[in-house]
């Protein structure tokens, strides 16, 4: 059955609430370029291949992979693309794949980072509703932590309805100035069959609590995609 389905068939589904994880630490390397600089090492064939597969941009960047080698992910309206290198008779070429975005199922939403006008607490769902746990490590959880409430019930609910495995992708990067320090966040969740994603910045003003951190607009979005 399918997420939508499973929606308009269980009552229990739609009461129910998605597990909330607490933001974890963001740790930053000085030596490793930010998003922007990294995307400008990689070839331009490359890059324009990777924009091409994956059509309307959604989110993106650039950095180093596990091995230290080159790497890029791309979303878009028409796919999840990544690019990497490997060493083919010991020369280094890249390689990406791509995983279609099923045509008309992607739907967007902005948090734009208030509080709710009735001052109550965000969390999903009722007082007492059983809670959906979504299988992530702990540092995934982490960066899936400093999304507000709703966002992280977002990205999460619609793999809570199949056995697959959920893959989690992510990005930040940290600007600090004399009066705030500045964050950009970006988090995909893909399996075979769907995908969620969010991006938004974030900033906390110098000597504020780290509760009080702000969010100026997060945009986050859903697909199904396309079984190979």
């Amino acid at each position: 059955m399918d997420i939508d389905a499973w929606r308009r068939e269980d009552p229990e589904f739609t009461r129910a609430v998605t597990q909330i994880h607490e933001p974890g630490a963001l740790p930053t390397d000085p030596e490793i370029p930010a998003r922007h600089a990294y995307w400008e090492l990689l070839p331009g064939d490359v890059r324009a291949r990777l924009l091409e597969k994956a059509g309307r941009c959604l989110t993106w960047w650039a950095g180093p992979d596990s091995d230290g080698r080159p790497s890029a992910l791309v979303v878009g309206d028409r796919g999840l693309c990544r690019v990497g290198q490997v060493l083919r008779d010991g020369v280094p070429e890249f390689r990406g794949q791509r995983t279609r975005v099923e045509p008309g199922s992607l739907h967007s939403r902005s948090f734009d980072g208030r509080p709710p006008a009735d001052g109550r607490a965000t969390a999903p769902g009722l007082p007492g509703a059983p809670v959906l746990r979504l299988e992530l490590d702990r540092e995934a959880q982490g960066v899936l932590g400093h999304f507000p409430l709703p966002v992280q019930d977002f990205l999460q609910r619609p793999f809570l309805t199949g056995e697959d495995r959920v893959t989690a992708d992510w990005y930040y990067d940290e600007t600090v100035e004399p009066d705030r320090t500045t964050w950009f966040v970006a988090l995909v969740l893909s399996c075979g069959r769907a995908l969620t994603l969010a991006e938004g910045t974030r900033t906390l003003d110098r000597g504020a609590r780290p509760d009080q951190a702000r969010w100026h607009g997060i945009q986050y979005h859903q697909a199904r995609l396309t079984p190979r």
